[in-house]
C-alpha cells in the first residue's frame, strides 16, 4: 500500500472523542414583552385607575370648568335625549403624569357615567352611548336616519388633548386623533386612523398641523364597557418642550394642557371644548424618577482672528472672524446664522465651506469689532447660537484686544492685520455667495454705505484712525446711495488729516507686555520677531 493511501485511510478511520454537542442557542427562547409593560403608566383604559387623582405628586387632575364660557360640552338634540344620556365625546377631566426617566408625558381622558344598566363610564367615541363605539342604536336611527357612529374613531370623529409651553390660548402641540380620515390604498382599503402628535394649528382647531413621529408615542382605546377611556403618551418630551421653547424642562416649568373631541357627521350632537390649563411639571412628575439634567450644549472647536493670531481691536470696526470646525457630532450646517452671537454681537456674515483632506465642513462668522464688549489685553470671548433641532451650542477661546493694532503692529504682523486697507476676502466671498450676509435682527450695521454706487460686492472699508464723531466736509459733500431697505455694510467714514495725525501710536507699559507676552505664547517666537519692538525679556523694567 502506498503511503498517500495509508494516509487516506488514516483520516477515514478518525472519529470525535466524545459524543456530538448540540447548539445550544438552538433551545432558546424569546419572550414575547407585552407593549403595556413599557409604558410610564399602565395603560388599562380606566383612567380614575391608572392616573389616580390621590397620587400627588405624579397626577395633575385638569378638570372641565363649567363656569367658563369657553368650555363646551355635547348637547343632545332635544328628539334624542331620552334615547342618548351622554356622548362618548364628553370630558370630564384631563389627567397628566410625567415620568423622568423615560421622558414620557402620559395623558388619560376621564368620561362621565354612561348611564346605562351594568355600564361604568361612556365609552370614549362613543356618539349614541348604546355600549358599541362601532354601531348605532335602531331608535336613533328611526329618529335620525343620518347618524353616523364609525368604530375606532373612524370618519370624522376626534378627540385628544392640545398643549400649549408658552401661552394658555396658543396651542404648540396636538395628541390625539385627528378629524382628518385617512387616506385608503390598494393594499389597505378602509384604513385604521392612527394616533398622532402633531403640530397645532391655534387658528383652526381641532385641525392637526404637520406630524410629529419622533414624538409619537403609544395608546389605549377599546370598544369596551370594561375599558372605556383613551390614554396615550408622548415621547421624548424634554426634547419636545425645548425645540418648542428654547429651555430645558425643570421641575418649575409649566405646560397649558386642553381637550376636545367630537364629530362633523350629521347627527347633532356638539361638539366638546376644554380651554387649557396650567400644569406645572414638578407636580405631574412620578415619585421615584428625578426630573433628567438637561444635557449640556454641544461646544465645537472654534478659532477666533486665527490668521491674525487671535488679535482683536475693538476701537475700530475691524472683521472679527470665528472660525467653526465640522465633526462627524457636530453638523456647521446645521447652525442657524440669525442666532450666531459672540459676546452678544451678532455675526454680520457666514460662509460654510469644505476643505481638502477635512471629512467635515466648517463655517466661518463674521462679526463687527467695536460690538464686543472687550477690555484691553487678554480676553475671553464666548460663541454661542442655536441648531435647526432646536439644540445650544457654545464655546469659548482667548483674545487679545489691542487698540490701533494695525497701526501698532509691524512687519507680518501688520500684513495679518489688513494693513488698515480693505478686506478683499468677504468682498470676494460676498460676490460669489450673496447669501453669506446675515440680515441684521438688530441696529448692528449702518443704514448706508460709504461707497456712492455701491454693488452686491460692496467692499468693506476700515480705518485704523481715530474715532471722528463730525463728518468732514469732504464726506458731508458726497451723495449718499439711495437704499429702500438697511443693507447689512460695515463702514467707517474717512477721517480728516487733522484727526489723522492724532493717531496714538506708543502702547501703554502694561498693554506692550501683555501683548509680547501673547504673541510669543502664539507663535513660538519672540515678540520682536512678530512686532517689530524689543522683546519681553529684554523690555519688562523699560519705562
Amino acid at each position: 500500500m502506498s503511503l498517500f493511501s495509508r494516509l487516506f485511510q488514516a483520516v477515514r478511520s478518525w472519529r470525535p472523542r466524545r459524543p456530538f454537542q448540540p447548539n445550544r442557542r438552538a433551545g432558546v427562547a424569546v419572550e414575547p414583552l407585552d407593549h403595556r409593560q413599557l409604558l410610564s403608566v399602565n395603560f388599562t383604559g380606566n383612567v380614575p385607575v391608572d392616573f389616580p387623582a390621590t397620587q400627588s405628586p405624579g397626577v395633575v387632575v385638569v378638570p372641565a370648568d363649567l363656569n367658563n364660557p369657553s368650555t363646551l360640552e355635547p348637547v343632545i338634540p332635544p328628539a334624542l335625549q331620552n334615547l342618548i344620556s351622554v356622548s362618548g365625546f364628553y370630558i370630564k377631566d384631563i389627567r397628566v403624569s410625567y415620568n423622568s426617566s423615560s421622558d414620557t408625558l402620559s395623558l388619560g381622558i376621564d368620561q362621565p357615567a354612561s348611564g346605562n344598566s351594568g355600564q361604568g363610564q361612556v365609552i370614549a367615541g362613543d356618539s349614541d352611548n348604546n355600549g358599541n363605539s362601532g354601531t348605532v342604536n335602531p331608535a336613533v336611527l328611526a329618529v335620525n336616519p343620518f347618524f353616523t357612529d364609525p368604530a375606532n374613531m373612524g370618519g370624522s370623529k376626534y378627540m385628544g388633548v392640545f398643549l400649549g409651553f408658552n401661552s394658555p390660548t396658543t396651542p404648540q402641540i396636538v395628541a390625539g386623533f385627528s378629524s382628518t380620515p385617512p387616506t385608503p390604498t390598494t393594499n389597505d382599503p378602509s384604513p385604521t386612523k392612527p394616533y398622532e402628535v402633531a403640530v397645532a394649528n391655534p387658528s383652526n382647531l381641532p385641525f392637526f398641523g404637520a406630524p410629529l413621529p419622533q414624538y409619537t408615542g403609544n395608546f389605549f382605546l377599546q370598544n369596551s364597557t370594561s375599558s372605556p377611556n383613551l390614554e396615550f403618551n408622548i415621547t421624548h418630551f424634554s426634547q419636545l418642550y425645548q425645540a418648542e421653547t428654547g429651555h430645558a424642562l425643570t421641575s418649575s416649568s409649566v405646560i397649558y394642557v386642553g381637550g376636545q373631541g367630537g364629530s362633523e357627521a350629521a347627527d347633532g350632537i356638539s361638539d366638546a371644548f376644554i380651554p387649557a390649563a396650567s400644569v406645572n411639571i414638578g407636580a405631574a412628575t412620578q415619585p421615584g424618577t428625578p426630573t433628567p439634567t438637561p444635557c449640556p450644549p454641544q461646544s465645537p472647536t472654534i478659532y477666533v482672528n486665527y490668521h491674525e493670531h487671535r488679535i482683536v481691536d475693538s476701537l475700530h470696526r475691524d472683521l472679527v472672524r470665528v472660525n467653526v470646525l465640522g465633526t462627524s457630532g457636530f453638523n456647521v450646517d446645521q447652525i442657524v446664522p440669525n442666532s450666531v452671537t459672540l459676546d452678544g454681537a451678532h455675526a454680520i456674515a457666514h460662509i460654510t465651506r469644505k476643505t481638502r483632506r477635512d471629512p467635515f465642513p466648517s463655517a466661518t462668522y463674521v462679526f463687527v469689532a467695536n460690538q464686543l464688549p472687550l477690555h484691553k489685553g487678554l480676553n475671553n470671548v464666548d460663541l454661542q447660537g442655536t441648531l435647526s433641532n432646536g439644540e445650544a451650542f457654545q464655546s469659548s477661546n482667548t483674545v487679545l484686544n489691542l487698540p490701533y493694532a494695525s497701526s501698532v503692529a509691524k512687519g507680518r504682523l501688520h500684513r495679518y492685520m489688513g494693513g488698515g486697507t480693505i478686506y478683499n476676502a468677504l468682498a470676494k466671498i460676498e460676490k460669489k455667495h450673496p447669501g453669506v450676509v446675515i440680515q441684521p435682527t438688530a441696529a448692528v450695521a449702518v443704514t448706508r454705505s460709504a461707497n456712492a454706487h455701491p454693488g452686491p460686492n460692496a467692499k468693506l472699508a476700515v480705518s485704523y484712525a481715530p474715532v471722528v464723531h463730525a463728518t468732514s466736509r469732504k464726506e458731508a459733500a458726497r451723495p449718499a446711495a439711495a437704499r429702500s431697505t438697511p443693507r447689512p455694510v460695515v463702514t467707517i467714514q474717512k477721517a480728516d488729516h487733522h484727526a489723522r495725525s492724532a493717531v496714538v501710536t506708543k502702547v501703554p507699559t502694561l498693554l506692550r507686555h501683555s501683548m509680547n507676552d501673547f504673541l510669543h505664547h502664539v507663535s513660538g517666537r519672540s515678540a520682536a520677531d512678530a512686532t517689530g519692538a524689543p522683546s519681553a525679556h529684554h523690555t519688562r523694567h523699560a519705562g
